[in-house]
């Protein structure tokens, strides 16, 4: 599965090269120099209209670009984007449609058994025996989480090198990220009240289903920093999914991530924008940029 922002650092030499300045544009306006990162784990037809609308109405004729899906890199050189955009949308839809569903198994996977174990928690019987599966479940939920965070590892050396390549180049510049936010299963209401109850697991119940404390992944301010002296401007769109069931409980699970790149959005001078639908985020990306 994916490795949120975790990117192949051996594609990212091939990066520096197609990003390298071209001709001085013909308009006097300045380009804009791109870095698209698609943190996402599901492919919907709502984030290829996105992709389309990139495209379509925010990618300049004198524009750089990069894009980041779950599985690679691609750069594009003018040549490339000299094609219709049209062509290149589909091909791109097509790239990160294929991208996702290659990285998303593992995710996936532990997502499952961890669905798995919050409803053999909901079923399990508070008698002494009852106690010994729930306490089983909730120490396989635990070691789930624990798989989970693994996969959700920030690279921070090769989030510097991007930041790095954008240095000394022409006109503005701009990171884009696109992050689905993250939502795990946990048990009802119901049976998290009555085992919060019981003295003899109280304590893990409250730290694995209801603590929201989460270590950040990046110093933010660190990063406020690097991207300001590179002069880079980066955008947080977060795509909440509309289709999370009402039968099976959910918590949030990425508001690590949310809140440290907010954070870093806002101390660039770029956008924080919260929404079910990734198009809609982009046009306010395509607004904030004209301006």
């Amino acid at each position: 599965m994916m490795k949120r922002i975790l990117w192949p650092a051996a594609l990212l030499t091939f990066s520096l090269v197609l990003i390298a300045p071209g001709r001085t544009p013909k308009e006097p306006a300045a380009p804009k120099n791109y870095v698209l990162f698609f943190e996402v784990l599901n492919y919907t037809r709502e984030l290829g209209d996105a992709v389309t609308f990139f495209f379509d109405q925010v990618l300049g004729p004198d524009d750089q670009l990069i894009i980041y899906t779950p599985a690679r890199v691609y750069g594009f050189s003018k040549t490339t984007l000299s094609k219709p955009k049209r062509e290149l949308s589909e091909d791109m839809k097509d790239k990160l449609r294929g991208d996702t569903a290659a990285c998303s198994s593992n995710y996936k996977t532990i997502f499952n058994e961890m669905r798995n174990q919050a409803r053999a928690i909901e079923g399990g019987q508070t008698n002494a025996e009852g106690l010994i599966g729930i306490k089983n479940s909730l120490s396989m939920y635990r070691q789930d989480m624990e798989n989970l965070q693994a996969l959700r590892k920030v690279n921070e050396p090769l989030l510097m090198k991007i930041v790095e390549m954008f240095k000394n180049q022409p006109g503005e510049n701009h990171m884009v990220m696109i992050y689905e936010a993250e939502f795990r299963p946990i048990p009802n209401k119901e049976t998290l009240s009555r085992l919060r109850a019981i003295p003899d697991i109280a304590f893990i119940v409250t730290e694995l289903f209801a603590s929201d404390e989460q270590k950040p992944p990046l110093d933010a301010q660190k990063f406020i920093a690097l991207l300001r002296d590179a002069n880079i401007r980066l955008d947080f769109l977060y795509i909440k999914p509309k289709d999370i069931s009402s039968v099976q409980d959910f918590k949030e699970h990425s508001a690590d991530m949310y809140n440290v790149f907010s954070l870093i959005a806002k101390g660039t001078g770029g956008i924080v924008e919260t929404t079910s639908n990734p198009q809609a985020a982009l046009k306010s990306l395509a607004q904030a940029v004209k301006e």
